[in-house]
């Protein structure tokens, strides 16, 4: 039978225990956070490719190639080796009727999503000085796209970029990559220029 004195040291014992183990936890988190935040370089930029109906700056830490698929497609990617992401982008030369099909598939890309994505925000574009109009769609969540980007001038060419991390999808791990390469995007919309 225990004594009042030896329930106490039982009692005080398993409380030390109890707060030195949750102290620990949490002490552990906060140093765990601050170790995994990148530091990630400022983005110099320069053109791209004059040999494509396109041009953008594209960010010096990406690595841009391009080729031709067939008359009036192209395929180009802005790959980033230190982030594990690449830009998928293609550009389509447009003949009447087609940009009603082309939008309805851009977004039904985008929206292909909705079934895991905890939001969807759009963000609407215009220059009229180059005739560029488009929608630059963020995709919160565990999604496999987190950024997506339609433009077109709505007769001659609709041009689609989308954003992969080439790792399963982990909102908190990407956050910080993500934000660097979404001003990379919105650079990309910015300075889109077509060459016909």
């Amino acid at each position: 039978m225990m004594t009042p004195k030896s329930k106490y040291r039982l009692f005080i014992g398993t409380y030390a225990v109890v707060l030195l183990s949750v102290s620990l936890m949490f002490s552990d988190c906060s140093a765990k956070k601050e170790r995994e935040m990148p530091v990630l370089p400022d983005a110099v930029y320069a053109l791209s490719s004059d040999t494509l109906p396109f041009r953008f700056e594209v960010s010096g830490q990406a690595v841009f190639s391009a080729k031709r698929n067939r008359a009036d497609e192209y395929f180009c990617n802005i790959h980033y080796p230190g982030l594990n992401a690449c830009i998928y982008c293609t550009w389509h030369g447009m003949h009447p009727g087609d940009f009603d099909t082309m939008a309805r598939e851009s977004r039904a890309l985008v929206y292909s999503h909705v079934q895991v994505a905890t939001g969807i925000d759009e963000q609407p574009y215009a220059d009229e000085a180059r005739r560029v109009y488009g929608i630059l769609y963020d995709i919160k969540g565990p999604v496999a796209t987190p950024l997506q980007l339609a433009l077109t001038d709505s007769t001659s060419y609709f041009f689609n970029a989308s954003l992969y991390f080439n790792a399963t999808p982990n909102v908190d791990s990407i956050a910080p990559y993500l934000a660097y390469i979404r001003k990379d995007v919105e650079r990309m919309m910015q300075t889109f220029t077509p060459c016909r």
